[in-house]
């Protein structure tokens, strides 16, 4: 009976609102960039804003449209009737921190309210994902391309549908300056990697010295403070200007990086900010397409493309956490897993060190036994969880891969549903490739259940977003290695 009484209560208590959380408003400024964002207060001519990541800011007022201005003061809004003075102008202009840079990163002196994709365009970064929810552009850069004058082989802004939340540049590292020459399916029948460390670590303590000297000759002497979380956490010399904090981290051996964080973020050492599993399930269901065909296909998983280097590891990795709400990148997981010069990472403590990650973050990661059953793959997209899956990407699987995906379009269901049965027969007379033959790891995100076909993604691109196999050729070509993260 008490039990009953004590469960009726906890119903009670959380049925009952306990206080109205201040709502988002769709803002538009003079420019017609739109953001989504809490109006924290209104003191003369400047908005205090806080952004759905929690990041806040303050802008002038006349940056909005007039709409949107009216918006702000006319909706219930809290006032101050005195007019404050607006945040000082900082002492160093966003035009030196440019120059400084190398590159037209600024426009002012926010960066948080601006539009990721305007700000690629000044950069010259190419698109790399778009979702509903979040955006990223990466310049995998040339030769001659600088940046706090040394040379990024990296470069990737990231931010939501209007605006931008931070950037991260990878200089020197163990993965592109010793990559493979082909990229997506060419990286398994092209290219030499060169192994010899000791030119990396030249390189990475020449990029070192190139960036500090550039930062330090505006923004003074570093601060060095520990950031990130398990794997991740490293030591980083920090420099700090108008709200925005830039932060190079250096991994002996592995890589040189330059982040630009906001304050808020750099203060919090980078802990990520927890999401609620209800949030998530909600969302993840919505990103469930069901077409007409028959196709059940999970939507808004972002890209990351690993670019001419054996990085797909660590590359899915970061796709399935970042889906999941759960912060990753993929030359720190690379750090994390081991990988060696050129790619090839050593999957074990990749996935030791991510169980820890994603465990931090309120998920869970487990291994799934073996390749999942087609009921059991159902089940798992139906609900909004994508699979990670290793397999072996032979070139005859990939000309499969791609004639299947091709050929399917505009072909009604029975008529397909044949051509795969027939496929399905065929698969026995295919020789099993060899345990170590072209081992990669991609995400499956969608079946169809009248065909009995799997749909998956690659982490070389926006072409390899989506391609189809058969259920069987699936399960051929299999590694037998599959895992989840969950809710």
């Amino acid at each position: 009976m008490f039990t009953i009484i004590f469960r009726s209560f906890l119903l009670l208590i959380f049925a009952i609102p306990l206080f109205s959380a201040p709502e988002l408003q769709s803002l538009t400024s003079t420019k017609g960039a739109t953001i989504q964002a809490v109006v924290l207060k209104v003191a003369g001519d400047q908005v205090f804003l806080r952004r759905a990541d929690g990041v806040s800011f303050q802008v002038s007022l006349s940056l909005f449209d007039a709409a949107s201005r009216a918006k702000i003061v006319g909706d219930g809004n809290p006032t101050e009737s005195a007019p404050v003075e607006p945040l000082a102008e900082p002492e160093i202009s966003f035009e030196k921190i440019n120059e400084i840079l190398g590159s037209p990163m600024f426009a002012d002196n926010v960066l948080w309210d601006d539009n990721p994709g305007e700000v690629a365009s000044r950069l010259r970064w190419p698109g790399e994902s778009s979702t509903e929810t979040s955006k990223s552009y990466r310049l995998y850069a040339p030769a001659n391309y600088k940046f706090a004058s040394a040379r990024p082989y990296s470069a990737a802004l990231y931010g939501g549908p209007a605006s931008t939340t931070g950037a991260s540049l990878v200089f020197a590292n163990k993965g592109d300056c010793f990559a493979s020459a082909g990229a997506g399916e060419e990286h398994f029948k092209e290219g030499e990697v060169t192994k010899d460390p000791k030119v990396l670590e030249s390189w990475i303590e020449r990029d070192e010295e190139l960036i500090t000297e550039r930062m330090e000759s505006l923004l003074g002497k570093a601060r060095r403070q520990n950031y990130g979380q398990g794997s991740a956490k490293r030591k980083v010399s920090r420099w700090d200007w108008s709200g925005h904090s830039f932060l190079l981290s250096v991994a002996e051996g592995d890589f040189v990086s330059l982040a630009v964080e906001t304050i808020e973020r750099a203060n919090a050492r980078g802990k990520a900010r927890k999401v609620a599993d209800m949030h998530i399930r909600r969302v993840h269901r919505a990103n469930v397409e069901r077409r007409d065909n028959g196709d059940v296909v999970m939507g808004n998983i972002p890209m990351v493309d690993q670019g001419p280097k054996g990085y797909c590891v660590p590359a899915t990795f970061e796709r399935c956490m970042r889906y999941m709400e759960v912060p990753a990148d993929m030359y720190l997981l690379a750090m994390a897993g081991s990988t060696g010069l050129g790619g090839g990472t050593h999957t074990p403590t990749l996935v030791e060190s991510v169980q820890k990650e994603v465990w931090s973050a309120g998920r869970t990661f487990k291994p799934l036994k073996g390749h999942p059953s087609f009921k059991e793959l159902m089940r798992l997209i139906d609900s909004g969880i994508p699979i990670l899956w290793g397999l072996h990407s032979t070139e005859q699987f990939n000309r499969i891969a791609n004639e299947r995906t091709r050929e399917r379009v505009g072909v009604s269901p029975d008529s397909w549903k044949e051509t795969i049965k027939d496929a399905s027969k065929q698969v026995k007379g295919l020789a099993k490739p060899h345990i170590s033959e072209a081992r990669h790891i991609c995400i499956i995100h969608g079946f169809n259940k009248e065909t009995e076909e799997v749909a998956f993604t690659d982490s070389w691109g926006d072409r390899y977003k989506e391609r189809w196999v058969g259920a069987e050729e699936a399960l051929h070509f299999s590694q037998n290695n599959c895992w989840v993260i969950e809710y």
